[in-house]
């Protein structure tokens, strides 16, 4: 623990407080339980000496007694110590004090006495406390002495009483003390024990570096309510390894595509610059040397359309038309046939669905598909372009589009790599091509904007088949978009 902030010492102090709390209530409600035991016992005692005292009162003789041994009679109705007794005659017949048992001097309950057809009861007892801090209670009622009626005044002080709760009130605050540290000690163990299994989350989190991204938290130490957790951050972690992956191969790839251009440029110009030469050679180097500078410029171009379609995608505002799927590819078609004729290809449409997409990121994916299909294909063959809609098991619909083409077979190991920034499958020749390897990362990262997916299939050797999916225009919501709505990434 580290202090005050510490998780487990707010816990640990909040439970030892609560502990504290518990411990402080039972015990004054135990307190305060025995307390009331005490008076009520003590209550019914001196209910019970007034019964008695009316019942000795009321017999043939007692009169007599009174007046010839009161000492006798004194001790037979007091019966215990700190009992006052005081006997008076009716103020009818002349308020004489008849017995007098008080010995401490104090003055007894003045109030109206009870009736002799009054049974005493708990409520009439009345309860006070001595100027010397002793608890006492009392009550007065008539008693019938031989023929007359007398006032008997009855009271009683615990001395002990208080001297016993005092005690037990030490005992108890002892006890609830005792138990409040013994709770809070327990509870911080069980606290410190129950986070242990953060604390190997955190020696394992610690372990995790640049170096070390393949490392995974284990959830079998975690406890059930942090597992779900443990596992999402294990996800977050394979993410951030893959992301870290393609970072550190798109660097390298990055610096191996801008190497050799700047080779080029540079030896060019130390050629250029190693004797004087004629105009025309000039002109044919600085020509050579725009060529390299316009396809670094088409590389920058193409890196800073996929920085920008990464941020858009997280952002979700694409402006979206419902376009004729058909004639979009009728469209790619007219405007690469001329390549397909010299090429010896023919292309071919098949297929219309009604899809929502932005329309001139939808016509530069199309175009980068085609111009790959196109540059791949076997000489004489047909590039067939094919649109459908297509629903899954889930209720989802999809507006899928494929370019399929034949060619040189490809290994199995490379078609997965087809979307990935800088790849080539034929490196001379797509770099004579003037091709920076960056056109089908550009139409993943489209269709990754249009909440849909890109993928590559070679179902036979040599015919490979490039497929876009999009959402369904009747799922995505895109009805009545604008026409003219605003292009989200300039090209």
């Amino acid at each position: 623990m580290k202090g005050p902030k510490s998780l487990s010492w707010r816990l640990g102090l909040s439970g030892a407080l609560v502990a504290a709390w518990a411990s402080a209530l039972l015990g004054g409600y135990l307190f305060t339980s025995f307390e009331q035991q005490l008076v009520r016992r003590d209550d019914v005692q001196l209910l019970g000496k007034m019964r008695q005292l009316r019942q000795l009162l009321s017999r043939s003789g007692t009169a007599e007694l009174l007046a010839q041994q009161a000492d006798y009679l004194r001790d037979t109705m007091s019966g215990e110590s700190n009992a006052l007794i005081e006997i008076r005659e009716a103020p009818g017949q002349g308020g004489a004090v008849l017995l007098s048992i008080n010995p401490p001097h104090l003055p007894l309950l003045t109030t109206a006495p009870l009736l002799l057809s009054e049974e005493p009861g708990l409520q009439h007892l009345t309860h006070w406390t001595t100027p010397d801090g002793v608890p006492a209670a009392g009550l007065n009622a008539w008693a019938r002495l031989a023929d007359k009626d007398v006032e008997v005044r009855l009271a009683r002080l615990y001395p002990e009483r208080r001297a016993l709760l005092a005690d037990y009130r030490l005992r108890i605050t002892a006890a609830s003390l005792a138990a409040g540290l013994l709770a809070a000690g327990l509870v911080l163990a069980l606290i410190w024990q129950g986070l242990s299994p953060l604390r190997r989350l955190r020696a394992q989190t610690a372990a995790i570096g640049p170096g070390s991204l393949g490392l995974r938290l284990q959830p079998a130490d975690a406890p059930q309510e942090l597992q779900a957790w443990v596992e999402s951050l294990n996800e977050m972690l394979a993410r951030l390894e893959q992301g870290y992956a393609q970072l550190n191969q798109f660097a390298a790839d990055l610096a191996h595509e801008l190497r050799t251009p700047l080779a080029t440029l540079t030896g060019q110009s130390q050629v250029m610059l190693s004797r004087t030469r004629t105009e025309a050679e000039y002109a044919a180097l600085m020509e050579a040397q725009l060529l390299e500078l316009d396809r670094l410029n088409r590389m920058v171009d193409s890196l800073l359309f996929l920085a920008r379609s990464e941020h858009q995608a997280l952002s979700g505002d694409l402006p979206k038309e419902a376009l004729s799927a058909g004639a979009e590819l009728a469209r790619q078609v007219d405007y690469f046939s001329d390549l397909a004729e010299e090429r010896d290809l023919q292309l071919h449409v098949d297929g219309d669905a009604a899809l929502s997409a932005e329309p001139q990121l939808l016509r530069r994916a199309l175009a980068n598909l085609i111009s790959n299909a196109l540059r791949h294909a076997r000489p004489g063959s047909r590039v067939d372009l094919r649109a459908r809609r297509e629903d899954t098991a889930e209720g989802q619909g999809w507006v899928v589009l494929e370019v399929v083409n034949e060619g040189a077979p490809v290994a199995a190991e490379l078609v997965a790599r087809f979307f990935d920034r800088f790849y080539r499958a034929d490196e001379s020749r797509h770099r004579d091509a003037g091709g920076s390897g960056l056109g089908l990362a550009i139409v993943r990262a489209i269709m990754a904007l249009h909440g849909g997916s890109a993928e590559v299939r070679q179902p036979v050797p040599g015919r490979m088949v490039l497929v876009l999916r999009f959402p369904d225009a009747a799922h995505s919501g895109a009805e009545g978009v604008s026409e003219r709505g605003p292009a989200p990434l300039s090209y």
